[in-house]
């Protein structure tokens, strides 16, 4: 039997997600006012399963950005460490 939805959930959304952009990560990202994608979007854009964003942000294998319980990827760091490999 699944949770009930917080009614509240989509606006805590909404609030970390302004929060996260008017944070400027202090990591090497190429622009002042990185957009931080959440792990749908992130897959969307390298054309990968979602399950592939958690398990590599798991393993340590991409940068991850954790606000509260959520996570968030900032693409041109994840492409950054893709490159590495």
């Amino acid at each position: 039997m699944s949770e009930p939805m917080n009614p509240l959930e989509p606006f805590i959304d909404a609030i970390a997600e302004a929060v996260a952009k008017k944070i400027s990560p202090s990591t090497g990202s190429t622009s002042g006012n990185a957009e931080l994608l959440t792990p749908d979007e992130l897959a969307e854009k390298l054309k990968v399963p979602v399950s592939w964003v958690y398990e590599q942000s798991r393993q340590g294998k991409i940068p991850t950005h954790r606000i509260g319980k959520y996570i968030r990827f900032d693409i041109s760091e994840v492409l950054a460490s893709l490159k590495k490999e």
